[in-house]
């Protein structure tokens, strides 16, 4: 799965830019306490709030940028509805800044409008853990319009 994921972003952004047109963020990993502690963010309410490590963003990733779908890499059809917006964005130590820049990695706050999903725990949950493909899974965050197509394209691929 994950590798045909991978094509089908590619085919949507080869067709329609897709990826880049739309919020679309890619996660491996949330930051603890003593990694907020240590690239000196602001607290957060760990209820409603998570800093991530982006991975992939396609386009330039906005500051209030919403999201209302969430998905693992390897089980897209098992996405989750959510109400999430960007208020934070970092490139490196003590920034704040208002655009992550096509294809840049970042720390990325999202504000959840409910719970923050269960589904994040797949995510590593500090910098010092390692990435264990077995226990740990890549997480990307859209819209409902992009998921639509992401799984339209996978069930083509799939009658193929």
């Amino acid at each position: 799965m994950s590798t045909l994921i991978y094509d089908i972003f590619g085919q949507l952004n080869e067709k329609e830019n897709l990826l880049i047109k739309n919020p679309f963020l890619g996660a491996e990993s949330m930051l603890s306490n003593k990694d907020i502690s240590k690239y000196e963010l602001s607290t957060i309410d760990r209820n409603t709030e998570i800093y991530i490590l982006n991975i992939y963003n396609d386009g330039d990733l906005l500051l209030g940028e919403k999201f209302n779908v969430i998905f693992c890499k390897n089980n897209p059809k098992e996405y989750v509805k959510i109400e999430s917006e960007v208020d934070f964005l970092s490139l490196r130590k003590g920034d704040n800044i208002g655009v992550m820049p096509n294809g840049r990695a970042g720390i990325v706050r999202l504000k959840f409008k409910n719970k923050i999903p269960e589904i994040t725990k797949l995510l590593k949950q500090n910098d010092d853990e390692k990435f264990d493909k077995d226990k740990h899974q890549y997480l990307f965050f859209t819209t409902q319009e992009v998921m639509d197509k992401i799984l339209e394209e996978l069930e083509k691929s799939e009658n193929i």
